[in-house]
């Protein structure tokens, strides 16, 4: 691994963060890590994550009626295509199950060309062992083929018999209750879920900031990919600068472990400059729906950038913590 924090330094580790209480996971998020191993197992087999059909033909009815998608890049035609990766809570429980991790190259999405892999060290493993909790929901991001393969199927609806249409509906993962229920999943599935009452899992498909950054890990002979851990790790911020004033005691707990895990793989300047990268596309995206809702209004007014008021109002808080106010502070440097 390269010499860490060359350029940029933060705060340094709080000594807790190096005791073996911290590190180690309780016997419940010990159960509750199986237990969505064997969930993701299901999700997985149940919804692939790639989609071999590189010509992109999917069926619309039970007739031989078919539709072509738009056509991808001659240079990837020859690879399998990705439907969506996980995220969240989900992504990070996972990747405290694996060895190692495979960057799949960015530039090539959605098509799937490996990188370099790397190993996820045992102590990044047992600190984000820690993270352990019950999902709330499916956290994924989908890719815009997936997406386009799901708009074919609504458009599909009430042009043939209903039952077709949902079939052709259950082959995709869907934002609410469009994921497994409750009573098809193997028992020690369940256990992981926070809400195990309700007929089925949430789900919940997420807008990706910047390029698509997705690692492949190996677990128990199947391949899972996960949103990378360094886009991990800068979600975590931009997640933290929107909310830290809600629950400020969790962030300071949760954003120093994490950090200490991520430092076992990354250097400074490689989490600061893929979080600038997010929070920069992220300030795009909300400058761009500004002007699309006020584009008939005769004086426009003009957009206010979100991210330092966000910094701001974490700067301000009295309980933040020196760790995250020497990240936040090496961001608004870089």
């Amino acid at each position: 691994m390269p010499e860490f924090g060359r350029t940029h330094r933060f705060a340094p580790r709080a000594p807790d963060l190096t005791s073996g209480a911290i590190d180690e996971a309780t016997p419940e998020q010990q159960e509750i890590l199986n237990s969505v191993e064997q969930f993701a197992e299901y999700v997985v087999g149940r919804w692939p994550q790639v989609d071999e059909n590189t010509r992109m033909i999917i069926p619309v009815d039970d007739h031989g009626t078919t539709v072509e998608l738009p056509k991808i890049p001659d240079a990837m035609q020859s690879e399998p295509v990705m439907n969506y990766y996980l995220s969240g809570s989900l992504a990070v429980m996972l990747l405290a199950r694996a060895e190692s991790f495979t960057e799949m190259d960015e530039g090539c999405m959605p098509a799937l060309r490996e990188g370099t892999t790397h190993p996820v060290p045992e102590r990044a493993r047992r600190l984000l062992a820690t993270f352990a909790r019950p999902v709330g929901d499916l956290d994924y991001v989908p890719t815009d083929f997936y997406r386009a393969k799901q708009a074919h199927v609504q458009a599909s609806y009430r042009r043939g018999e209903e039952d077709e249409y949902e079939r052709a509906r259950a082959q995709y993962l869907w934002k609410g209750g469009g994921g497994p229920s409750l009573k098809e999943l193997p028992d020690g599935a369940k256990m992981c879920l926070k809400n195990s009452d309700q007929s089925m899992v949430m789900c919940d498909p997420l807008q990706a900031y910047g390029a698509k950054r997705v690692a492949k890990i190996h677990l128990n002979s199947r391949d899972y990919y996960i949103a990378r851990p360094d886009t991990i790790f800068s979600y975590k911020v931009l997640h933290l600068l929107q909310n830290y004033h809600n629950k400020p005691e969790k962030f300071n707990t949760d954003f120093g472990k994490l950090l200490a895990a991520m430092r076992e793989l990354y250097t400074d300047d490689e989490l600061i400059r893929i979080t600038r990268e997010v929070l920069s596309d992220f300030e795009y995206a909300l400058e761009a729906l500004h002007r699309e809702l006020n584009e008939d209004r005769p004086n426009q007014p003009a957009y206010e950038r979100a991210i330092p008021v966000f910094m701001n109002r974490v700067f301000a808080h009295p309980d933040t913590t020196a760790q995250i106010r020497e990240l936040l502070e090496s961001i608004q440097r870089s």
